[in-house]
């Protein structure tokens, strides 16, 4: 029994609290929050080029409406058909104050963002991004639509 006691003790004291929780650099952080805002920035002015640069080759991003897009090639051609509607389709802004990162590993961040419009009013839209650095370059891997909220 306190053997058993021993080994528990020793466990807890050997198994960090944080251990799904990474310490990113603040390099990492600020070339995260660079993409999202060169990602809104890019939507500002109709470039579908743009805004797929922040996202990597095998990107797979779900709509609101649950498709699932997969390769840069596919999400920029969806955007495309937005921006054909008209312009300042794909306007809007990624609000510093939402910006929640959480790095997993050294080289892998998920980021919680919202979505607003250019006004800043309305409603908001959640997105959930998973970021991973390949060759020393972050990028979007995943990104998960959210449900709007006021």
């Amino acid at each position: 029994m306190i053997r058993q006691a021993l080994v528990l003790a020793l466990l807890a004291f050997t198994i960090p609290a944080d251990a799904q929780t990474d310490t990113g650099t603040p390099a990492d952080e600020k070339s995260i929050k660079d993409l999202i805002a060169q990602h809104a920035s890019s939507a500002q002015k109709d470039d579908v080029d743009g805004m797929v640069a922040t996202q990597h080759e095998d990107v797979d991003e779900r709509l609101y409406d649950g498709r699932l897009l997969v390769g840069k090639a596919e999400v920029a051609k969806f955007y495309r058909s937005i921006v054909a509607g008209g312009p300042h389709r794909l306007a809007h802004v990624h609000p510093t104050k939402s910006i929640r990162i959480r790095f997993l590993r050294p080289d892998i961040a998920f980021v919680d963002v919202e979505s607003a419009s250019m006004s800043g009013k309305g409603s908001r839209t959640p997105y959930f991004l998973v970021f991973t650095k390949v060759d020393g370059k972050w990028g979007v891997a995943v990104a998960r639509s959210g449900v709007e909220i006021e």
